[in-house]
């Protein structure tokens, strides 16, 4: 049973800030974040193109095409068709100054403004081909309309949640808006879904965002870019109904996802949905549960007996004779280098064993076959950011593992 946790839940819901950073300190972006954090981080969207740069006094109008997210009332006014940029404000950094901004930008250039709309003004972040750019406004009642944006920066860290063309994103943008998953996978891509976000902290940095649900587990999955020759795409919900299942080549069932503090989260039809999809052909990846001593982990998401048992965090584990494949590709694992806690008992005769604890024979990792399709059951404990960095390379393995057992 997890005992404690961090103080970072409580103080990631004191500080209530957006993804551009709301204080007067100008922050780069630390962590990658996912296309679908900056849509939900967003109180508006939109689509417009270049009117005219001034080189001269480094000041560029945008204008507005397509309301894509939210209405267009910027400051306060429905009717307003252009955005002011003032980017004589931004400071000088190697990459991020404003010379190479106006440099940049040339009339009819296509730029997508996502901001968050506040009391105070708009917290921006801008993109235009391979570039993204933060820039802020204030309201003035005066003259509200007329306001100048003033920049920040070039963030040139938020190329890794998006770098390309501008009117590809365009794409990528509407349609998960329009609530596509996998929106970039090409045919080869397995595509990974993960529920996470219920009973863990999300990650915590010097910038956030509003709509921050990045967990530290979820996190050093998106990092596995490829799982043997194939490429890996991820999608996270925290809805335990798992909406998407069915699109889905694997399934990663987050820590404490199935039972937290000995409560059990799912309900029949979830149940019924995991075992018909690995009936079917899907991976199933089951992270660490919360048992206790009176309480054992359900199993109703499980064809056959299985039983969880509350028992103290471990770090050693003895290898079957099976487990050379799952220790050792892509990533070395030895016994001491990983994280685990409430584990599994009383598994079934034929179910796959490949890790065991040394002390009390409770299952580390195995697997269970059931109809076309697979579990693979962990102890795995990855309930903040120093477990998930000692258990991350096992992690990755087991995505390598998951992707050769599914059937082409």
């Amino acid at each position: 049973m997890r005992f404690t946790k961090t103080l970072t839940t409580l103080f990631v819901s004191l500080c209530f800030i957006c993804f551009i950073t709301t204080t007067p300190a100008l922050g780069f972006i630390e962590r990658e974040y996912t296309i679908r954090e900056v849509l939900d981080a967003c109180t508006n969207i939109v689509f417009g193109e270049i009117k005219s740069v001034n080189k001269s006094r480094y000041q560029t109008i945008v204008k507005i095409n397509e309301d894509v997210k939210g209405k267009r009332d910027v400051t306060g006014r429905s009717d307003t068709t252009e955005l002011k940029f003032n980017l004589s404000t931004g400071h000088y950094k190697q990459g991020s100054s404003p010379q190479k901004l106006v440099k940049l930008l040339k009339p009819g250039m296509p730029i997508i403004v996502f901001y968050r709309a506040s009391n105070y003004g708009v917290d921006s972040m801008c993109f235009i081909d391979n570039t993204w750019f933060q820039m802020r406004g204030y309201h003035r009642r005066s003259r509200s309309s007329s306001s100048w944006w003033s920049f920040t920066h070039i963030d040139p860290m938020m190329t890794r949640t998006f770098n390309g063309k501008t009117v590809a994103f365009q794409k990528v943008v509407r349609d998960m808006l329009d609530g596509k998953m996998w929106v970039m996978a090409t045919d080869d891509t397995l595509k990974a879904y993960v529920l996470t976000g219920n009973s863990t902290s999300p990650t915590w940095g010097q910038s956030h965002i509003d709509t921050n649900t990045m967990t530290y587990e979820y996190q050093a999955l998106r990092n596995v870019k490829k799982a043997g020759k194939r490429p890996l795409a991820f999608e996270y919900t925290k809805a335990r109904t798992l909406p998407h299942l069915k699109d889905a080549d694997i399934l990663w069932i987050g820590y404490e996802e199935i039972s937290s503090y000995g409560r059990y989260l799912l309900t029949k039809r979830t149940e019924q949905a995991i075992k018909d999809y690995v009936k079917n052909g899907g991976i199933v990846v089951v992270s660490g549960q919360d048992s206790t001593l009176n309480k054992p982990c359900g199993i109703g998401w499980l064809e056959g007996k299985l039983k969880g048992v509350e028992s103290p965090p471990k770090t050693v584990f003895i290898k079957t004779e099976n487990a050379d494949e799952l220790f050792s590709t892509p990533n070395k694992i030895q016994s001491g280098k990983i994280y685990i806690d409430d584990a599994w008992t009383d598994w079934e005769a034929d179910d796959e064993i490949f890790a065991i604890t040394p002390d009390s024979n409770e299952l580390v990792v195995g697997s269970r076959k059931y109809g076309k399709g697979l579990y693979i059951i962990t102890s795995l404990r990855n309930d903040g950011q120093y477990a998930v960095s000692v258990n991350k390379a096992l992690m990755e393995n087991i995505l390598h593992y998951a992707a050769s057992k599914i059937q082409k």
